[in-house]
């Protein structure tokens, strides 16, 4: 996690005027209101009714200005997200910057073969367990698919795994209200009691939109179950530029605009005052291999708007860093994990998702996890600053050594240079002759032998006995709905 002082370089740092992001919203509202967007849930078609948006014909729905303006003013400016065991984590409110892993990706690089395969149930373990150990990922999401799991219930055993192995806040996905419903049920029972979820949420979940400007019906009730329980949600679109928005940036940013500001009318129009996330997770498509980006620097552009569009709205944000479009640990995994993690941090987006995210969002591996943990412990260092004091300027310290002396041996040094340093543990500071002498050995190996080291060794569990039999009857009871036989 970072915290910004409100007047320090990067903090008050802003990419885009007052005017420009003006602009946005305003253009913004004339889609919502003279283009329209489909809405296919028949709750969230009624509660617009009620509140005076004009319903056409085939799911068309135009969205007034007024509308928007109520919902901004009563989604809350922050929230909190607290640990499993109920602990406080971290607030999201302006300039505060966290991080987490990346979401569902359907492939994997096994750790022992390194060939690409199916992820499954045992891979989230792992990857729960190597995250939990990582101090610069501040929370998990579901990290692999379990295609080894009926995909009806894979999301409730995603989070099971997620709560067994680690304490962190959680992201979520669900395929359907049902399912969300399961997550819902399981975290109340650790919590004890919905109204101490409500109270004290330990996860915050992701719907989205169908570009350009479809609202399912799934998206749009999982939404409505998050504000009716309190928990904090996200409708984050996916909008690609050239594909399913416009060819220009800015058009797609205006696409993904008025998408997440229809969710956040609904959502609103449901429960006044839950909390609400803004997002805009928008890309490219590529010309040359038609697939949509996350490594490029138009994504790291466009998220950097998001932070500050979050700000405009006095809305808590949803923002990417450490995604790369790299297939293995390489040159290219760490220049684009870097590059969208310096983005996030001058962007600020409260809630940073994808970190360790590879292969173009296809796949996931346990060494991309501890790579982009090295690397945001980088980042950190460089967004704490250089402290400004009395006692920091040291002139005592130069006064008393004087010219030629020398600082290695005195006792302030020892004290504070784990504080003041960034003190890597993957990368090389050794001279060629010493490297070459320990056997040259690369980064990636390291972060091989490290999460190795972290899934065959003892983990420790986060949910007694009693709570994991919760979880277990819940997981039963969605099988039977679906009649899935075990």
């Amino acid at each position: 996690m970072i915290t910004f002082d409100s007047d320090s370089s990067i903090g008050s740092f802003s990419r885009w005027t007052d005017e420009q992001k003006r602009r946005i919203h305003e253009t913004s509202m004339r889609v919502l209101e003279e283009v329209g967007v489909k809405i296919y849930s028949d709750e969230a078609l009624v509660l617009l009714r009620a509140a005076g948006a004009a319903i056409g014909e085939d799911h068309l729905v135009k969205i007034s200005r007024r509308m928007v303006d109520k919902a901004l003013e009563t989604a809350p400016s922050s929230f909190s997200l607290y640990k499993g065991s109920g602990e406080k984590a971290f607030d999201l409110k302006p300039n505060v910057v966290t991080f987490g892993t990346g979401t569902d990706m359907p492939e994997f690089v096994d750790l022992y073969t390194g060939d690409f395969r199916p992820g499954c149930l045992k891979d989230c373990e792992n990857a729960a367990k190597v995250a939990h150990q990582c101090k610069s990922i501040d929370w998990i999401a579901p990290y692999v698919l379990a295609h080894d799991r009926d995909p009806r219930i894979a999301d409730i055993y995603h989070f099971k795994a997620m709560r067994q192995y680690s304490d962190k806040p959680n992201l979520t996905l669900a395929t359907d209200p049902y399912s969300l419903q399961g997550v819902i049920d399981m975290a109340a029972a650790q919590a004890g009691g919905y109204e101490a979820l409500r109270d004290k949420p330990t996860f915050v979940h992701y719907a989205e939109p169908v570009s350009p400007l479809s609202n399912s019906a799934e998206a749009l009730d999982k939404l409505l179950l998050c504000a009716e329980y309190g928990i904090p949600v996200t409708y984050t679109s996916g909008v690609i530029a050239g594909a399913t928005g416009p060819v220009s940036l800015a058009g797609t940013l205006v696409v993904g605009n008025a998408e997440c500001l229809t969710g956040l009318v609904v959502h609103q129009l449901k429960r006044q005052g839950a909390p609400f996330m803004y997002g805009c997770e928008a890309s490219i498509m590529d010309m040359k291999t038609t697939v949509c980006m996350y490594g490029g620097p138009e994504y790291g552009l466009m998220n950097s708007f998001v932070g500050e569009m979050g700000r405009f709205y006095h809305l808590p944000s949803f923002g990417l860093s450490g995604a790369t479009d790299a297939n293995e640990v390489d040159f290219q995994m760490g220049a684009e994990m870097m590059y969208s993690m310096m983005t996030a941090i001058y962007g600020r987006q409260n809630f940073v998702h994808d970190n360790g995210y590879m292969g173009i969002g296809q796949m996931g591996s346990l060494q991309a996890i501890i790579g982009a943990n090295e690397l945001l412990t980088f980042v950190k260092r460089y967004a704490q600053d250089i402290a400004i004091s009395e006692e920091s300027l040291s002139f005592e310290a130069i006064m008393e050594e004087g010219p030629g002396g020398s600082f290695l041996e005195k006792k302030e040094t020892f004290r504070k240079f784990r504080k003041e340093y960034y003190l890597p543990e993957f990368l090389n500071r050794y001279r060629n002759i010493a490297w070459a002498a320990n056997g040259k050995e690369r980064i990636a190996d390291k972060f091989t032998q490290k999460a190795k080291a972290i899934v065959e060794s003892e983990s420790p569990e986060f949910i007694d006995t009693v709570t994991k039999d919760q979880f277990d009857e819940i997981i039963k009871e969605h099988a039977e709905f679906y009649r899935i036989e075990s």
